[in-house]
């Protein structure tokens, strides 16, 4: 019995592939993944809310956001890698990797806005996690700007 009259059936969602988020954003991840759009269904206002689920080795491509994000690992193990920007001339940003911090279910990482980065699984590990992406002080949702990358010391801007 529902002792909370406020929790309907309504208020309770399923993880499904987002297969037109999937569309839109499949070229800014590196092998297999899922995309659930949760702040669409729950209709929060301040922040955008995503799902996601890598398997074996994906992970996304080098990016930033121009507000704050945090990671909440709901599966598996996982890779945070921080790089710090050295030169940028144009496009092309010369990189250089911060950190790099496994990850695992029930960690929780906060990437500052505008930090360079990538997350993924580990290879042969799947991993999984809800990402809350800050919006702006417009109360919009603050942009990703995404990277071709060799991961070591070049990156080229593709958003």
């Amino acid at each position: 019995m529902n002792e909370n009259p406020k929790m309907q059936k309504e208020n309770f969602y399923k993880i499904t592939v987002d297969k037109s988020l999937l569309a839109k954003k499949r070229n800014y991840f590196l092998g297999g993944i899922i995309l659930h759009d949760i702040s669409k269904n729950i209709g929060v206002k301040d922040q955008k809310v995503y799902y996601a689920a890598f398997k074996n080795g994906a992970k996304t491509k080098l990016h930033h956001h121009e507000g704050s994000q945090v990671l909440v690992v709901t599966q598996g193990t996982g890779t945070l890698v921080l790089y710090k920007k050295i030169r940028v001339h144009g496009k092309t940003t010369v990189i250089k990797q911060e950190t790099k911090t496994m990850l695992k279910a029930g960690d929780i990482a906060c990437i500052p806005k505008n930090t360079l980065h990538w997350h993924g699984a580990i290879r042969g590990k799947s991993f999984a996690h809800v990402a809350f992406n800050g919006f702006s002080a417009q109360r919009k949702e603050a942009r990703t700007i995404w990277y071709d990358s060799n991961f070591k010391s070049i990156a080229v801007r593709i958003s």
